[in-house]
C-alpha cells in the first residue's frame, strides 16, 4: 500500500474490525482525526495511528464501536 494514500471508513472499519458508520460518526463529531473532501470521510496511516492510540486509551472497543468518554 502507498504510505500516503487515503482510506475510505469501510477499509478502516475492516482493518480495525469497526464500524465505518461509527468511524464517520466520530470523525464528524471531531473525536477522530480524518481529511475530509465533500460528504467522504478519508483517513491517513497517520489518522489510523492516531484512531488505536484513541480506543487503547478509551478502552477497548465493543461491538465495533467506540468507547468515547
Amino acid at each position: 500500500m502507498d504510505p500516503d494514500a487515503l482510506l475510505t471508513a469501510e477499509q478502516v472499519g475492516e482493518l480495525l474490525q469497526l464500524s465505518p458508520r461509527t468511524l464517520k460518526d466520530q470523525a464528524a463529531a471531531g473525536v477522530l482525526p480524518h481529511h475530509r473532501f465533500g460528504k467522504h470521510y478519508r483517513f491517513s496511516r497517520s489518522d489510523i495511528g492516531a484512531i488505536l492510540r484513541h480506543t487503547e486509551h478509551v478502552g477497548k472497543p465493543q461491538h465495533g464501536r467506540l468507547n468515547i468518554a
